[in-house]
């Protein structure tokens, strides 16, 4: 799909939008995102510079899908006002027009991502990752509140705007993979996909509390989780589930006979094997050992541990994360 040319005004119910830019993100984006220039009308007041356009093709299913979702995600009570998640400022329907996509929604621009934001061991990183945490398990108790499950958490869905001061924001974007829980499978990128999402299990409200902290975990140590070295593609869920078998010896994996679907019962005797012989995965050491090896606070290291519970049915609630004294005492830990 073709991109908007640069200086054309998209005109929206709010404000008006002057294309500035292509956006290239993490190159996962099923829309074509540009950055705009507010034009704002003349009744407007404390109108911001910037925005973050969103544009799908009718002719593009997928993309058109996950815009309208995100659409739909803004409607849920709760979402298009709080704070933990980027804001809407329009929706505008182009289908009468000569334009290249048919639909685009105008959202807040923020400065960047935490992709682009290289883990140091310093003060000013652990609030940043408290605001990212913060930012993140209460758009799950949003969203759960209406049973819903974001399956899209991971470092480049997680916004941040003022980056080396004392005002940091940190907001969560994209919301075009919200569903209903329990409605998809196989579903969350490999390396913030939860243990029983990996087994055929539904994503449910617990796999948002392990994305979240598997999102912060792999900004802290890139390549932990995931498939980035992952020899060939067809052992993706193989080699994501080695992994996380590595970090947690404890996980048990079902035998190939304890499984129904083909190609699951592939992957979970790849798995095991790969766990104990593929050298590059026997480097990796278990959770516990992996986090004392790195610099941070023991605070940090306490909330991860709590989050990053194999058993969906023992990992806390994300509210119940939020008010355990192990959060509390890493945000009194970053205000000191």
């Amino acid at each position: 799909m073709s991109s908007l040319a640069t200086g054309h005004v998209l005109p929206g119910r709010k404000w008006n939008y002057r294309i500035l830019e292509i956006v290239q993100g993490d190159k996962t984006h099923t829309s074509t995102v540009h950055k705009a220039e507010i034009v704002p009308n003349k009744t407007s007041h404390h109108v911001p510079r910037w925005s973050f356009v969103k544009g799908a093709s009718r002719d593009k299913a997928i993309g058109m899908e996950n815009l309208n979702r995100e659409c739909q995600s803004y409607v849920l009570p709760g979402v298009a006002s709080s704070t933990c998640f980027r804001k809407l400022y329009d929706v505008v329907d182009t289908g009468t027009e000569a334009a290249v996509s048919d639909k685009y929604v105008a959202l807040e621009w923020l400065e960047t991502t935490l992709a682009q934001v290289k883990y140091q061991p310093c003060k000013d990183t652990y609030v940043l990752a408290e605001k990212v945490l913060s930012a993140a398990l209460h758009s799950c108790v949003i969203l759960e509140s209406h049973d819903y499950v974001n399956t899209d958490y991971k470092p480049a869905n997680i916004l941040l705007s003022g980056i080396g001061t004392s005002q940091i924001t940190a907001k969560v974007g994209d919301l075009g993979l919200v569903f209903p829980s329990g409605q998809r499978f196989n579903v969350q990128p490999y390396a913030m996909r939860a243990p029983e999402v990996f087994l055929g299990h539904a994503c449910t409200k617990p796999s948002q509390v392990w994305a979240i902290a598997a999102t912060l975990l792999c900004w802290i140590k890139p390549g932990i989780l995931g498939v980035w070295d992952s020899p060939h593609c067809l052992i993706n869920e193989a080699w994501s589930m080695a992994k996380i078998k590595r970090l947690f010896p404890p996980w048990r994996i079902p035998t190939p006979d304890e499984v129904e679907v083909d190609e699951l019962k592939i992957a979970v005797e790849h798995a095991v094997n790969m766990s104990k012989e593929v050298p590059e995965l026997l480097d990796i050491l278990p959770l516990e050992q992996m986090m004392q090896a790195i610099e941070m606070p023991q605070g940090l290291r306490d909330i991860l541990r709590l989050m990053m519970v194999v058993d969906p049915s023992a990992r806390p609630s994300a509210s119940s994360v939020l008010a355990s004294s192990d959060f509390r005492g890493f945000q009194e830990y970053v205000s000191l």
